[in-house]
């Protein structure tokens, strides 16, 4: 048995600024024991099962990051959904089945059940398949003008989802599977997520977004390495609105090894918006606009398109 943790942070690069106004460990504070034959268990602020067995075998890996992300990460492939006050359990492997469960509490005094959130997943690995199924609801607070900060989860807020941020609740149900052949990998994902009003909502009908998502990722003989991801997100018609949105997205990326550990990368990505949404007041219909990933969540475009462009270097230590 061994005691671990973790503290982790993200910042602007540009300016210095923390990626997450008031948190200095905005991605990760967490401590907690691990053992081979009980599992993990860890508490604080960390990312949920869902996450943990979703992200490796979606877009983010493949496509380098935000970029790839289904737009605004509505179904938080990405790193946008943590977890306060949460605590974290990971069954060990058994002959390639692993369990997650989580429970996360809210923190404002007063309102017991409110702002918490919960999540429990499974994953499947066997020679060059690797499967996973997970499911996480989180719940907003008892300020229900928009989400409440004081819940225990954040995630990604943007004009895809910002007429339904007065939800009582939102539900995310996803599945993701890969296959690896030789130096190429194939992969696809589908998920399901819902945004369930109550009378204190601004917004009267459950809106749902489903995504289907396929990707492929080449690692050549050569330095060179290549990976792509087709996304297509539609909202259900709901609210009035009969048109809903759409979004189509495709992201490229290719990545330059100089050496095992420092590599340069060059992502492309475009992406077209289509249909009605609702604007922040949760009533009015207004047109969908297209925002890459959700590495443009502060810089939507104006209007149903989006290209974006980015050339970056990483290093591993």
């Amino acid at each position: 048995t061994t005691a671990l943790f973790q503290l982790e942070a993200g910042y602007n690069l540009d300016d210095g600024t923390a990626a997450q106004s008031g948190s200095l460990f905005n991605r990760a504070a967490f401590m907690g024991l691990a053992d081979k034959r009980y599992g993990t268990l860890t508490a604080g602020r960390q990312y949920s099962p869902y996450f943990a067995f979703l992200n490796p075998l979606g877009p983010v890996p493949v496509v380098t990051g935000a970029i790839g992300a289904h737009a605004g990460d509505i179904d938080g492939f990405d790193i946008t959904v943590r977890h306060n006050n949460s605590l974290k359990y990971i069954s060990p492997d058994w002959r390639g089945a692993s369990v997650g469960l989580m429970v996360a509490s809210g923190e404002q005094a007063g309102h017991t059940g409110s702002g918490g959130a919960m999540s429990a997943a499974v994953k499947y690995d066997t020679g060059a398949w690797h499967h996973a199924l997970a499911y996480q609801v989180l719940k907003n607070g008892p300020n229900q003008a928009t989400w409440d900060p004081t819940t225990s989860s954040s995630f990604s807020k943007s004009p895809i989802n910002v007429g339904y941020l007065s939800a009582k609740e939102v539900q995310y149900l996803a599945a993701a599977t890969s296959y690896q052949l030789g130096a190429v990998t194939l992969g696809g994902n589908l998920s399901n997520v819902q945004y369930r009003p109550n009378a204190s909502s601004r917004f009267h009908g459950t809106a749902i977004f489903n995504t289907a998502a396929l990707l492929a990722n080449w690692k050549t003989a050569t330095p060179w390495q290549f990976g792509a991801g087709l996304t297509y997100t539609r909202a259900t018609a709901a609210n009035g609105i009969g048109d809903a949105a759409n979004y189509r997205q495709l992201s490229l990326q290719q990545t330059y090894w100089f050496t095992k550990r420092t590599a340069i990368y060059i992502l492309e990505a475009t992406q077209h918006a289509r249909g009605k949404t609702l604007a922040a007041d949760g009533v009015t219909q207004i047109d969908a606009v297209a925002l890459v990933g959700d590495s443009q969540v502060s810089t939507p475009s104006s209007n149903g398109k989006q290209n974006v462009f980015m050339v970056g270097v990483r290093h591993a230590f």
